[in-house]
């Protein structure tokens, strides 16, 4: 039988439109006729792109580079104006989701972190790099692992292991986007750094410091300096171990940054303090509570202007007869006191 080219018909039937859309592409959620499965189909204009070989870029870097933390290509089709990527259907959502709703646990923080980042390092071992690193593009499996997505901007490397990008999320500029044309890997570890950054504190943390810049100078200015995001400003459980590292991350200078993710990786794996509180935040009170084998540790925090107020509470699980451990009460005493009492109680425990 000879071999040669073969056309087919590929059926699958769109539900709903969901974010992830570019200039020249949307994003579905699809009925796969043939796999009889949802998955997510990218559609892209043929007509908004140079090359025809461009169709397929994004779906050739994922499929040529698969890895456990890297997002799959099921297949690639096209009809006479579009061309159609598919890829699986996280339905986890990705980080962005989750931090939207609630706040990480220090553990979680580093859990996530480190299994993107390989897949991160896995891309970068390959001579590419991704350009795109965001909550928004690391999704989360059935089994809660992350995966790296969205590989729409990822170049491939030159000989001296630099790569041109100008399109460049305008929430998402390292230093040295404002001051050369090539970039080394410490762009991604940067990007990386603010991920970091957000998975800490929450997206709307990032998104009012955002707001507050006036203009595209004060926002160079800002990034140039190392002034935004605030560097000073964590939210207080997280571990003063992780903000070295983040910072380290976002370091202005490239050559202070982590040089590759697995080292950033090996540090982020030395981390043990404050691992599994959970926190939440609610007007002016503010809650800690660990969850531990017999016993759950409540920590509660009410700030009303000057006047601090912190009751520390413990239930026994087997009779849940909850206790008061201690209280703190103050008023006109500064935040950075009050931080310190908070962290020497959550220590504690």
């Amino acid at each position: 039988m000879p071999l040669g080219l073969q056309s087919t018909n590929l059926n699958f039937e769109t539900i709903r439109e969901i974010g992830g859309a570019g200039k020249n592409s949307q994003v579905f959620i699809a009925h796969d006729k043939q796999l009889d499965s949802e998955i997510v189909i990218k559609k892209i204009k043929k007509n908004s792109l140079t090359y025809a070989g461009e169709y397929y870029k994004e779906a050739k870097i994922l499929y040529n580079n698969e890895h456990s933390n890297v997002a799959k290509v099921i297949y690639g089709c096209e009809d006479s104006e579009h061309a159609y990527i598919a890829m699986p259907l996280y339905e986890n959502g990705s980080l962005k989701d989750l931090i939207n709703k609630r706040f990480l646990t220090v553990r979680e923080i580093i859990r996530y972190s480190l299994q993107f980042l390989s897949g991160l390092n896995h891309i970068h071992s390959k001579k590419l790099m991704h350009f795109d690193i965001k909550p928004d593009n690391i999704f989360l499996t059935k089994t809660n692992e992350a995966v790296l997505a969205d590989f729409g901007l990822a170049k491939a490397m030159n000989l001296l292991d630099r790569a041109e990008q100008s399109y460049i999320y305008g929430k998402l500029l390292p230093p040295e986007f404002f001051q050369e044309t090539e970039f080394t890997l410490s762009f991604d570890i940067y990007l990386s750094g603010l991920t970091l950054y957000k998975l800490c504190n929450g997206n709307q943390h990032f998104e009012d410091q955002l707001s507050s810049i006036t203009d595209e100078t004060h926002y160079e200015n800002q990034i140039l300096n190392g002034l935004f995001p605030d560097r000073t400003n964590y939210l207080w459980h997280i571990p003063s171990s992780l903000v070295k590292i983040i910072n380290k991350a976002l370091a202005p200078d490239k050559a202070n940054r982590y040089q590759t993710a697995l080292q950033l990786m090996n540090d982020l794996s030395t981390v043990t303090d404050l691992l599994d509180w959970n926190y939440s935040q609610n007007s002016y009170i503010s809650t800690w509570i660990l969850n531990q084998e017999d016993k759950i540790i409540t920590v509660v925090m009410s700030n009303n202007g000057n006047n601090f107020s912190v009751i520390t509470k413990k239930t026994i699980k087997s009779s849940g007869n909850t206790t008061k451990v201690s209280d703190y009460c103050n008023a006109n005493i500064i935040s950075k006191d009050i931080k310190k009492f908070i962290l020497k109680t959550l220590k504690s425990f």
